[in-house]
C-alpha cells in the first residue's frame, strides 16, 4: 500500500486500480484473521486428533461469554472415548497461562516460591511445548519441584478455582446421521458423562465391533465365539468388548473406555457361571445338613418370625446364604481371562467341583460361632439402669454393627481356615471384658476410650483395611456372619428371644 494514502477515497481509488489478483491477495476473512482459523496453527490449532476422527476445535475471546477460551465439538459416541489427561492441557497457545493461573491457585506458603507466576508459567511451556501423556497438573507439579526443590504434587493445585477460559470447554452434539444437534456444553466432563455417559456409550456400541452384533442380545451361556480384547470402533477409536451383568442375563457391549471393560467383563462372567451353576446350587442346597438347632439359632439371629412359613423357612434360607457364600467362594478370581466358551467350559466344571466341599466348610463355621454369640448376648444387659453402660454399649454396637457380610465376602477367595479362630478368640476377649466392665467400670471405660483413639489412629495411617482386622473381626459375627454372603443387614435380637430359643433346645 503506497504510504501516501491517507483517507478512506484515496484508499478507494487505490483500490479500484488493482488487478484481480492483487485485490484477492488483500482480502482476508475472519477464519485468516482469528487464531486457528488459518494463522498461527502450531499454537491454536483446528483440530484434536482422537483415533482416526479430527474433532473441531473453535477459539474466542470474550470474557464472560459461555464458550470464551477453546471450545471442542465433541460427537457423542465418542464422548466416553475422550481423555481427561490430554484435555487438561487445552491448546498449546493457553499452556503458559493455564500454568500461571495454577501456580497463583497454590497455597500461600508454596506460592511464594514460584514468583512471578507469568514466567514460570512460560518457562513450562518451553519445557512442554507439546502434551505429555499426563495431565498438566501433574506435569507442571513435576517441573516446579524440579525447578526449586519444593516439593509440590498435582493435588496442591486447585483446578476448578482457575477462570473459564483455562478450561476446555465442551460441545456435545448428535452424531451428524442423527442430525448432529447441539446436546449440551459445558466445562465438566465427569457431569457430561454421567448425564449422557450411558447413551453415549450405546451409540457407540452400535457403530463398534458391528461384528459382535449377534451375540449382542441376552445371554445366558458363553458366547460361541471368541470375545476379543479390543476391536476397531468408531472413527478409529477402539473399542473394548466385554461381558456385563444384566441381573438374570448377561449383555455383551463395547465400551470406548478400557478400564471400564475390565470392570465389568468378570462381573458379567460371573453371571453366567452362576446360571451354569444354577443345578448344582439347588444340589448342594438340598444335600447340605443343617441340624435343626442351628437353624432355629439362625432364625433367632436373622427373625423370620415365628409362623408356620417361618419356621419352613429356617433352614431354606440357611441353606441358600450358605450355597451362596460357597459360590462366592469359588468364583472368586480369575474372571477377568475368561473369553472363550472352552476356558468358561474348564472354570464352570471346576468350580461345580468344589461347590459342595465350600458349602460343607461354611456350615461347620457357622455351627462353631452361634454358641459363643448366645452365651455373650445375655451379658451384655446392665442388672442396673446405669451400670457400666457406656461400656456395654460400646459392646451391643459392636455385636450390632458387624453385619451378616463380612467373612465369608473377605476370605471368599482365600479360604476360612482361620475365622473360627479368630472369631473364638475375640470372643473370649469380648467376655473377658464385660467380666471387667462389672469390676471396674470406669477403668474399662478408661482403657476403652484409648482404644478407640489408636484405632482411629490406625485407620487414618492404613485406611479400612486396619479396621476390618482389628475389632471387625470380634465376637459380634453372628451365624448370619459366617452363613451370609453379603445380603441384608444383621437384625437385633434381644437376649431373652435368644435365651427362649436354647430354652426351647434343651
Amino acid at each position: 500500500m503506497p504510504g501516501e494514502i491517507h483517507s478512506a477515497a484515496g484508499l478507494d481509488a487505490w483500490y479500484g486500480r488493482l488487478g484481480e489478483v492483487q485485490k484477492r491477495g488483500l482480502r482476508w476473512t475472519a477464519a485468516d484473521l482469528l487464531p486457528g482459523e488459518g494463522g498461527q496453527e502450531d499454537l491454536y490449532p483446528k483440530y484434536l486428533p482422537l483415533g482416526d476422527a479430527r474433532l473441531p476445535l473453535h477459539y474466542r475471546f470474550e470474557p464472560g461469554a459461555a464458550d470464551d477460551g477453546v471450545t471442542l465439538e465433541v460427537p457423542l459416541p465418542l464422548l466416553n472415548a475422550l481423555d481427561p489427561a490430554r484435555l487438561s492441557w487445552l491448546a498449546p497457545g493457553f499452556v503458559a497461562d493455564k500454568a500461571a493461573g495454577l501456580i497463583r491457585s497454590l497455597p500461600k506458603a508454596m506460592r511464594r516460591n514460584y514468583v512471578p507466576a507469568p514466567d514460570f508459567g512460560r518457562a513450562f511451556f518451553e519445557a512442554f511445548p507439546k502434551p505429555s501423556a499426563d495431565a498438566v497438573t501433574g506435569e507442571l507439579a513435576r517441573f516446579l519441584s524440579r525447578a526449586t526443590g519444593v516439593q509440590v504434587a498435582a493435588l496442591d493445585f486447585d483446578e476448578p478455582a482457575l477462570e473459564p477460559h483455562l478450561r476446555m470447554n465442551l460441545r456435545l452434539r448428535e452424531d451428524p446421521s442423527s442430525g448432529g444437534r447441539v446436546l449440551a456444553e459445558s466445562r465438566d466432563l465427569d457431569a457430561l458423562r454421567a448425564q449422557f455417559g450411558e447413551r453415549a456409550g450405546r451409540a457407540f456400541a452400535a457403530r463398534a465391533g458391528r461384528a459382535l452384533a449377534a451375540a449382542a442380545s441376552e445371554l445366558r451361556g458363553f458366547p460361541d465365539t471368541p470375545i476379543p480384547l479390543q476391536v476397531a470402533g468408531e472413527a478409529g477409536v477402539p473399542g473394548w468388548p466385554a461381558l456385563v451383568d444384566a441381573g438374570d442375563h448377561a449383555v455383551l457391549r463395547v465400551f470406548a473406555d478400557r478400564t471400564w471393560a475390565e470392570a465389568a467383563h468378570p462381573r458379567g462372567v460371573d453371571r453366567l457361571l452362576r446360571i451354569a451353576l444354577a443345578d448344582k446350587a439347588r444340589q448342594a442346597r438340598k444335600q447340605l445338613p443343617v441340624s435343626p438347632k442351628l437353624g432355629l439359632l439362625y432364625a433367632a439371629i436373622e427373625q423370620f418370625g415365628t409362623g408356620p412359613d417361618a419356621r419352613a423357612k429356617e433352614k431354606e434360607q440357611l441353606r441358600a446364604d450358605l450355597v451362596e457364600a460357597a459360590l462366592n467362594a469359588v468364583l472368586a478370581e480369575g474372571l477377568a481371562g475368561i473369553r472363550d466358551a472352552g476356558a468358561f467350559q474348564r472354570r464352570s466344571e471346576a468350580a461345580g467341583r468344589q461347590l459342595f466341599a465350600e458349602a460343607m466348610a461354611r456350615l461347620q463355621l457357622a455351627e462353631q460361632i452361634p454358641g459363643a454369640v448366645a452365651e455373650l448376648k445375655p451379658k451384655l444387659e446392665a442388672p442396673l439402669m446405669g451400670w457400666a453402660s457406656g461400656n456395654l454399649d460400646d459392646l451391643r454396637a459392636q455385636l450390632d454393627g458387624l453385619g451378616p457380610s463380612g467373612i465369608p465376602a473377605r476370605h471368599a477367595g482365600r479360604g476360612i481356615g482361620p475365622v473360627p479362630a479368630l472369631a473364638q478368640g475375640n470372643a473370649a476377649a469380648r467376655r473377658t471384658r464385660v467380666a471387667r466392665s462389672g469390676a471396674r467400670p470406669g477403668a474399662d471405660a478408661g482403657t476403652e476410650a484409648v482404644r478407640r483413639r489408636a484405632g482411629r489412629r490406625t485407620v487414618a495411617r492404613r485406611g479400612r483395611g486396619a479396621r476390618l482386622a482389628g475389632a471387625a473381626l470380634g465376637p459380634g459375627r453372628t451365624a448370619g456372619v459366617a452363613v451370609r454372603a453379603g445380603t441384608g443387614l444383621a437384625r437385633r435380637v434381644s437376649p431373652k428371644k435368644l435365651a427362649q430359643r436354647l430354652a426351647s433346645l434343651r
